[in-house]
């Protein structure tokens, strides 16, 4: 899961999964009681309209009466969107619920959605009945503090613009480049999305600090922003390195592929994929002699060739005949770039699964998204992966679990250094393939009768297929709104060393979604739609597919 946002805003290390839909101005209308003579104790019942109706039937609870209030859950500061989502159930589904005076549906095991004009008085009140049994409960947001408030400091004293490019270095985050959370990123702009992933020990040429970021120029006509704890300036006059030319470049065969190694000098880089070549800019110089290729080319190994980039630093290419399956980055003492191009593995095309080493992850804990009736996403997850590894091992594939429990894998730890864990783990035993099951929820401001769907999210263009194959499969049993493939910036669909994608099936907020994740039946279609979605990707790239 994760939540849906308005704005959308990109997070770092944390994101865990949604796409993008912007706050609605008014609440989406609903059924309105009709034909109803009631007292004025009593609470009228309205019948629930799902909102996807080919999910199998919500099942009737009718159970105590109780109010339980999943969202909002109170005491924090009103959001600012002018209506709000509130989810949560009753107990029954025979009751009356009536929020701040409106009356709100009430499904058949006593779940119930609203999306209503946000509280004057940052009250909401709840009032639900059965019969002559009536139950009420408030919500309060906080009261904004009239207590003097000190501004935070923005870092402005820091800004500064420098005269001379000042020479940094990386000195935080990991050594090499594989997981896509172990290297420290830049964007393009102060609040886009990543592009580059920096090892520890890239040499980097800074000319201005803008509160708790550094923009560095990459050459003549690239620039980056990087978050200013993440490097170390040489000192007051120290200059950036400036021109240069770029060593010898050359490949060779390596574990697993080709290496190509660059005498960089600790230069940054870039590394993008096509169907037919791996192309790594090295910034900030020249290039020498034509790169020369030690690795006989063979069946998907073409060679090596060299080219320019627009702001003149060099590129090598390492072309194929296929796709690469993934790659790996890191310096040698001596500042010499390796990028090691993974091979595709020898995929059976009538067995496609047969020998494939593939890691399931059922997302969460920490955190995740819980339904009105209180069933946790993480629960959910487990419960569509644990089928979704056995049909898979029965088709032959070598299947690896970040989890099997509701325990995280990293007991007592932050949000981030979980998801690092579980990436981390794809990468050291070598995994092909990376799934990472979700549902998901809605941020603030979000009209759930509008925004909810089915998603799958990549993020390297290797890995768009493996997503596009998944969606279409789930889809297919989810039968509800198809919000596609998309790239996202999510650390477990960051990982560079093999094709990884996340997929959101449903929506864990919406009361016959939730539904539809405790009925067995649909658990088991929905194993099988992510199965069919990865047996579709290995076929195709058996194949010779592209992304």
């Amino acid at each position: 899961m994760h939540r849906i946002a308005a704005p959308l805003a990109l997070s770092a290390v944390l994101a865990a999964g949604c796409s993008p839909s912007g706050p609605a101005t008014s609440p989406e209308p609903r059924p309105a009681p009709t034909g109803t003579t009631t007292t004025p104790s009593a609470v009228a019942h309205v019948d629930y309209q799902p909102v996807s109706p080919e999910l199998p039937a919500i099942p009737a609870v009718n159970g105590a009466l109780a109010i339980r209030v999943i969202e909002p859950s109170g005491g924090g500061a009103q959001p600012r969107s002018d209506s709000i989502i509130l989810y949560g159930s009753v107990g029954n589904g025979r009751a009356g619920l009536e929020i701040n005076g409106t009356p709100v549906p009430v499904a058949p095991n006593g779940a119930f959605i609203a999306y209503l004009p946000r509280p004057a008085d940052r009250t909401w009140r709840l009032r639900a009945g059965l019969g002559s049994e009536v139950v009420t409960r408030e919500i309060a947001y906080v009261t904004p503090s009239t207590a003097t408030r000190v501004t935070p400091s923005t870092g402005a004293s820091q800004n500064a613009v420098y005269a001379t490019a000042r020479a940094a270095t990386v000195t935080r985050g990991g050594d090499t480049l594989a997981t896509g959370s172990d290297a420290i990123y830049a964007r393009p702009t102060p609040t886009g999305t990543y592009r580059w992933f920096f090892p520890r020990g890239t040499r980097l040429s800074v000319v201005e600090r803008r509160g708790s970021q550094y923009r560095v120029r990459l050459d003549a006509s690239t620039e980056a922003w990087v978050d200013a704890d993440n490097l170390a300036i040489a000192d007051t006059t120290a200059a950036a390195p400036a021109g240069g030319t770029i060593g010898a470049a050359r490949l060779v065969r390596a574990a697993d592929g080709v290496d190509l190694r660059i005498a960089a000098g600790g230069r940054p880089f870039l590394v993008e994929h096509t169907d037919s070549a791996v192309r790594v800019t090295v910034y900030g110089a020249s290039g020498t002699a034509a790169p020369r290729s030690e690795a006989a080319p063979d069946a998907w190994l073409r060679g090596v060739a060299q080219a320019s980039a627009s702001g003149g630093s060099p590129q090598y290419m390492v072309m194929t005949s296929t796709p690469a399956w993934g790659y790996k980055a890191w310096y040698e003492g001596d500042g010499t770039l390796v990028v090691r191009v993974r091979r595709p593995p020898a995929i059976d095309a009538a067995n496609p699964l047969r020998g494939r080493r593939i890691v399931i992850d059922p997302g969460h804990p920490p955190a995740g998204a819980t339904g009105p009736t209180g069933m946790y996403e993480g629960d959910a997850n487990l419960a569509i992966a644990l089928p979704l590894a056995e049909k898979l091992r029965a088709r032959g594939a070598e299947v690896i679990m970040t989890r099997t429990t509701r325990e995280a894998m990293v007991s007592n730890t932050s949000a981030s250094q979980e998801l690092g864990a579980r990436v981390s783990l794809a990468v050291n035993r070598n995994a092909e393939l990376l799934v990472s099951v979700h549902n998901n929820a809605f941020g603030e401001g979000q009209n759930p009768f509008r925004g909810q769907g089915t998603s799958v999210y990549w993020f390297h263009p290797f890995s768009a297929s493996l997503a596009r194959a998944l969606n279409r499969e789930i889809v297919g049993v989810t039968r509800i709104r198809d919000i596609g493939a998309q790239q996202s910036n999510l650390a477990l669909a960051r990982p560079t060393w093999m094709p990884t994608a996340l997929t959101e099936s449903l929506f864990m907020p919406i009361p016959e979604q939730e539904a539809a994740l405790r009925d067995p039946a649909f658990l088991d279609r929905l194993a099988d739609a992510h199965v069919r979605g990865i047996e579709a990707f290995f076929r195709e790239r058996a194949a010779g597919g592209g992304r």
